[in-house]
């Protein structure tokens, strides 16, 4: 797989501990909405062990820079990637992965995310958007607070140009007055009650382990075959 030259643009927080970091797309880079690279930092050593990360692209194959969404954790990756600055060398290599769209757009996409596995589905919406894209698509998106729903604001904007996306948003944790999504963990009833009307959805399923493992299956439980179902585990995000 190729190595890619790029540069940092920018990092911008975007929700509760967590950014999105912004780099220069190499004019012949190719992928597709979905897929994942490995970003490697530059090092602080000649000698020392290089430092990387496979993330999901949020950005869009039509836009002209790359992006990826992390939360802010205490790993030596996340440490020196939080003291990069604007101009800073970075390499990546890529693209990677099988959970992108398929050609024939007639099926349902139904979308399924725990926190900033959210990412690779925001890439999607963003391409469906800019072509038109006549795919149907549900997108259910859990997390424990408003202020760790990263993206939200920006999915619901793509959910009102696009009559073709279904938003469903629901919190586990505390919310207050003004939060008018879904309230509770996604479990098989939920489940049922937003794939009514899909016909043979394929389902995409992202997040922490457990949360892929367990929404796959409730997703058994709610009558989808296993065969319908492409899942993606976000280790240490």
């Amino acid at each position: 797989m190729a190595t890619w030259p790029s540069a940092l643009l920018r990092i911008d927080d975007i929700a509760r501990d967590t950014v999105a970091v912004h780099f220069r797309k190499p004019g012949d880079f190719l992928f597709q909405p979905g897929q994942t690279l490995s970003l490697t930092l530059p090092s602080d050593a000649p000698d020392a062990p290089a430092l990387r990360h496979t993330f999901s692209l949020v950005s869009a194959p039509h836009e002209s820079e790359l992006c990826i969404a992390t939360r802010v954790r205490a790993t030596p990756f996340k440490q020196a990637l939080a003291r990069l600055r604007p101009g800073a060398e970075l390499r990546f290599s890529g693209p990677y992965g099988k959970l992108t769209p398929p050609a024939a757009t007639d099926r349902p996409l139904a979308l399924i995310a725990g926190g900033i596995g959210i990412t690779p589905f925001v890439g999607m919406l963003r391409d469906a958007a800019h072509r038109n894209s006549g795919q149907r698509f549900l997108l259910l998106y859990s997390n424990r607070t408003r202020e760790q729903a990263a993206f939200l604001d920006e999915l619901r904007e793509l959910a009102r140009i696009n009559p073709r996306l279904r938003l469903l948003a629901t919190l586990t944790g505390p919310a207050d007055g003004a939060w008018d999504g879904l309230r509770g963990r996604i479990d098989a009833a939920m489940l049922r009650q937003a794939l009514q009307g899909l016909d043979a959805p394929l389902c995409y399923v992202t997040g922490a382990p457990a949360m892929v493992e367990e929404i796959r299956a409730q997703l058994a439980e709610a009558g989808v075959p296993d065969d319908a179902i492409l899942d993606e585990s976000f280790h240490g995000y």
